[in-house]
């Protein structure tokens, strides 16, 4: 309750002098399904639409790192639903273009505009420490989404840590639990990090020999320069795992090069690329993330934040395996979310 009387306050101090949040004109996607499996549809009621008793509007910002990436699209489409379902117009969404000093500006901006929430998806985890706490100091909450940082007031994701479990655990079993591994990982955001860390845990189980890592996963050209360099390096590698789609098509590209037809690949994400390399075939599994979902929940525990309700720290977004047997139901699934596939 603080937390709201704080953000009314800063809200009530710059009206008279600044605009608020503007509407995002981007088109929002088809209505789908929730967390619940149950379909979101728009309320009614004060609590559900983002109004207080005193019928002020919730007002949210949005900071993505980058937008441009397929699983980013997906999330802000989530957003948008979410927002059209519970009749929420003042919203404005940003994307930071992989600047961490123009992802710092918009986070200051967004709390200068008189935004009650901003939804934060970190470009660094630990640059942006500064400006969320100058946010949360001024009342305005935190909702992190995918990548978390320090300060936050709540992050919605999936468990990386598990995903990278569940990697491990696919790579023991189609080994045998035994063989010689090279993995593409990163520690640069907090899921890179966590999915590292999970799979490193995991795979220790096992007599599975990691023979070479990297930890470039955080861009496709320094991935693929890293995945070229281990197989040239190693001829004997059972399974090569990339955390997410940039070090998993970057292995791709790499072992189609090498002509390395017979080894296990890995990636993570939903996403056009991933979805068709396991359609075809030549990347073994995937762990999908929905994106979408995280948006859509994300804007959902903004407002009970605003109206006063608690909200836990960690919202999880259900995770799933990937591979050709169940590939075509995610490809359905993104296109209802209004992704294109090629």
């Amino acid at each position: 309750m603080k937390k709201k009387l704080m953000a009314l306050l800063c809200a009530a101090l710059v009206a008279s002098s600044l605009i608020g949040c503007g509407n995002q004109t981007n088109e929002a996607a088809p209505a789908e399904e929730s967390s619940t499996g149950e379909t979101a549809e728009p309320a009614e009621d004060a609590e559900s639409t983002g109004e207080t008793a005193t019928g002020k509007e919730i007002t949210i910002g949005v900071s993505f790192g980058q937008n441009v990436h397929p699983f980013f699209v997906a999330m802000q489409k989530g957003i948008e639903q979410a927002c059209v379902d519970n009749g929420i117009s003042e919203v404005n969404i940003l994307s930071a273009d992989s600047s961490l000093e123009t992802q710092n500006s918009q986070i200051e901006n967004l709390v200068t505009m008189g935004c009650d929430v901003i939804l934060l998806n970190p470009y660094d985890s630990e640059g942006v420490v500064n400006a969320v706490k100058s946010a949360s100091d001024k009342g305005v909450a935190i909702f992190t989404m995918d990548v978390t940082c320090e300060g936050a007031t709540a992050f919605v994701a999936s468990n990386n840590k598990e995903i990278g479990k569940m990697l491990a655990d696919y790579v023991i079993e189609n080994l045998d639990g035994k063989g010689n591994i090279a993995i593409i990982d990163g520690i640069t955001v907090s899921s890179l990090k966590d999915r590292t860390e999970g799979f490193m845990e995991q795979i220790a189980t096992s007599d599975i020999t990691v023979v070479a890592e990297q930890q470039t996963a955080h861009a496709r050209d320094t991935a693929l320069t890293s995945a070229e360099n281990i197989l040239q390096a190693n001829s004997d590698i059972d399974a090569f795992v990339g955390i997410n789609e940039n070090s998993g098509m970057a292995i791709l590209s790499a072992a189609t090069s090498a002509n390395k037809t017979d080894m296990l690949i890995t990636t993570v994400d939903a996403t056009s690329e991933n979805m068709v390399a396991i359609r075809d075939g030549k990347v073994a599994v995937g762990v999908s993330q929905d994106p979408y979902q995280m948006g859509y929940i994300a804007v959902e525990q903004a407002i009970k934040w605003y109206n006063g309700e608690s909200v836990e720290e960690f919202i999880e977004v259900p995770v799933e395996y990937m591979d050709q047997s169940n590939v075509q139901e995610f490809i359905d699934r993104e296109k209802g979310y209004g992704v294109e596939i090629d």
